[in-house]
């Protein structure tokens, strides 16, 4: 609890306001953070006296030379709660220094607090992050040792949750620092919102969250979710050195079903990643990705991805101006329907029918048959991306 580390910080603060040299010493008598670094690690009896009777000590010259390594000044004992922890002397004629003693004793213990304090968030973090880490990779975790870690840091693990990735863009040639990490941390925790969070990488600048969600009939709100990530966006708009792509994951229950969620929000980092605009925040929904990340895992079979890609390369190689492929993009944005895309591109009816099957007899594909349609889809978006 007292350190050298800590000692020699209570040194250097009370020296920076009092005129004084300083000594923190340990139980055991051995000063650990001096104003005099040769003092450092000698014995100072007068400090053992104060601390074995619980009691401030004073020293003047006829009394230092009767003990081992002290000087004139006054010792007085530190607390940390009820328990003595250890004595911080003050060098100097007891008369002179003594309306000193309760500043100096207070800023110790002060800063005694305060690292103790420092020392159980850090315990908390990093035992935060080693939760998250089990949970998100599922290989083999003791579910009753990370529940009873997850109740020491006051978490409910039977709450629904989905596993979420927030990745940071820098904007304007700026560079994204560990801080701006830690501070993502902080918006995610504060106001308390059942977050657990992990920095997952600094240099990939990605954070992991596992959120909360309601679930209705077994699946979650995506309306409350939007709610919360356009409410998270408020709050990191005032800083324009970055910003924020979240890729949210499916809900998958019981605590085991937390590293699936994470696959499924990673899978939709790594399909939408690359098409983000960098310009702005972002959000992508697993859910609204699933065609685009099967097609994504197609392509370790190539043969099969190259087969699913052939009927949009044909379009591609006649359609010179992009007409059609114009025209087949918004028909798939307007769910197919041919009323809705007359009136998105203003064109009349039989435009548009003769543009739907000119892309019919190139791709060879009956656009008005459901599964040629579904193929000529998934071609689309092997190209094109879930953007299209």
């Amino acid at each position: 609890m007292l350190s050298k580390s800590i000692a020699q910080k209570i040194v250097e603060r009370v020296m920076s306001a009092l005129n004084y040299s300083i000594n923190v010493i340990d139980q055991n008598g051995i000063i650990i953070g001096s104003g005099d670094a040769s003092r450092i690690n000698d014995i100072h009896e007068g400090a053992q006296l104060a601390f074995n009777d619980c009691r401030t000590v004073e020293i003047n010259d006829s009394i230092a030379n009767q003990l081992k390594g002290v000087k004139p000044g006054i010792n007085v004992p530190i607390f940390y709660g009820n328990n003595p922890v250890g004595i911080v002397g003050i060098s100097g004629d007891p008369a002179e220094i003594r309306e000193q003693v309760p500043l100096v004793k207070s800023i110790a213990e002060l800063i005694i607090e305060q690292a103790e304090a420092m020392s159980h968030v850090q315990w908390d973090r990093r035992h935060r992050e080693e939760l998250v880490f089990q949970l998100i990779n599922g290989d083999g975790f003791n579910e009753e040792q990370l529940t009873d870690i997850a109740e020491r840091l006051k978490l409910d693990l039977k709450q629904p949750r989905i596993a979420t990735i927030i990745k940071l863009f820098p904007k304007n040639g700026h560079q994204i620092t560990s801080e701006h990490l830690v501070r993502l941390v902080y918006l995610l925790e504060n106001p308390e919102r059942d977050n657990i969070v992990a920095i997952k990488s600094v240099t990939r600048r990605e954070v992991v969250v596992l959120k909360p969600v309601k679930l209705c009939n077994d699946s979650w709100s995506k309306e409350h979710e939007l709610t919360r990530i356009k409410a998270l966006f408020a709050r990191i708009e005032d800083d324009k050195k970055y910003a924020a792509k979240i890729y949210l994951g499916d809900y998958y229950p019981n605590i085991n079903g937390l590293s699936l969620s994470y696959l499924s929000a990673k899978a939709t980092m790594q399909v939408n990643e690359n098409i983000s605009s960098k310009k702005g925040n972002e959000f992508h929904f697993y859910n609204d990705a699933i065609i685009p990340i099967s097609l994504h895992y197609l392509k370790d079979i190539k043969w099969h991805s190259d087969r699913i890609a052939k009927p949009y390369q044909l379009l591609l190689a006649q359609d010179k101006k992009g007409l059609l492929r114009d025209t087949l993009k918004i028909y798939y944005q307007q769910n197919c329907n041919i009323n809705a895309t007359c009136d998105a591109l203003q064109l009349h009816r039989n435009t548009i029918r003769y543009r739907l099957e000119k892309i019919c007899e190139i791709t060879k594909l009956n656009i008005f048959d459901f599964d040629a349609n579904v193929l000529l889809y998934m071609s689309l978006q092997a190209h094109e991306g879930p953007s299209a």
